[in-house]
């Protein structure tokens, strides 16, 4: 979540549990071939979406999510992301995914973004992908 007195509303950054996503994914017939491609499917972030609309019917209005991103990879405690009991670093993170951040309080609706991955067959490679900056109703 990001947010907070000099912000006018609550943002969040949002990880995707990939074996939940990737087992509703395969039931729901969708598609994809990595963690970046799943993430960033239109089904994955209505699905989110949804959850977040009903979580925010029990928060005061000054509470509530407006803008979310998916984020294209998972928080990793490798990478200084989380701390080794997964407590997410906000300072890193704020600083890390700064871009993000400033684009969900602005006005893009997409952010490029590079991120390693290691396919099923142990090949390792970059990708690069839009992160769509997303607006929740109400």
């Amino acid at each position: 979540m990001i947010g907070g007195k000099n912000r006018e509303s609550v943002s969040a950054i949002i990880n995707i549990d990939f074996t939940m996503a990737s087992k509703w994914a395969e039931r729901h017939h969708i598609p994809f071939t990595t963690f970046v491609d799943l993430s960033q499917k239109k089904e994955v972030a209505e699905l989110v979406q949804k959850d977040l609309e009903r979580v925010n019917s029990y928060l005061p209005e000054g509470s509530r999510v407006r803008k979310f991103v998916l984020l294209h990879k998972e928080f990793d405690p490798d990478e200084a992301e989380l701390t080794r009991t997964r407590k997410i670093r906000r300072e890193f993170v704020e600083t890390r995914y700064a871009d993000l951040i400033s684009a969900m309080y602005g006005e893009k609706a997409e952010v490029q973004v590079s991120a390693a991955v290691t396919y099923r067959d142990g090949r390792k490679g970059t990708v690069t992908t839009g992160v769509k900056i997303r607006t929740v109703a109400g």
